[in-house]
């Protein structure tokens, strides 16, 4: 599917069981309730050039940390760790294996909210851009 290249190391998304895909949007959604406003800045700049790709980048940054802040803190931590270990990171060996949330982020917390937002737009970008466009005035009045 995609790869990305984060603080030197480079990840790796393929799609999700369906199940699994759809009980993590559940929790996504459940999870940003209040902030749901927010959700377009975490899919912006999908398809386009690459200035809107970086502004998309800080937006999901900001746009996610505003989402977590409102949970309990372990539900954060699980949240985070079963988003991001949806991906598989390239080892030195040139494999790739998944993310160990543990092992692959402590001491690199800075990575994981950027590996979380590129696993969001690739696992969930068509749906939650179209389920958010389907409510904009320009779609219900098309």
């Amino acid at each position: 599917m995609a790869e990305k290249k984060i603080n030197g190391r480079t990840f790796k998304v393929e799609p999700m069981l369906a199940y699994q895909a759809i009980t993590l949007q559940a929790r996504l959604l459940k999870a940003a309730g209040p902030a749901l406003d927010k959700l377009p800045a975490i899919f912006g700049g999908l398809g386009k050039g690459e200035t809107a790709k970086v502004e998309a980048n800080v937006s999901a940054i900001a746009a996610l940390s505003s989402i977590l802040e409102k949970m309990e803190p372990s539900q954060v931590a699980d949240l985070m760790r079963d988003v991001a270990e949806t991906a598989k990171i390239e080892r030195a060996s040139g494999h790739y294996e998944p993310v160990d949330f543990d092992g692959d982020f402590s001491g690199r917390l800075g990575d994981v909210i950027p590996v979380m937002a590129f696993v969001l737009r690739e696992q969930f970008g068509d749906f939650f851009r179209d389920a958010l466009g389907s409510g904009s005035p320009a779609t219900a009045a098309g």
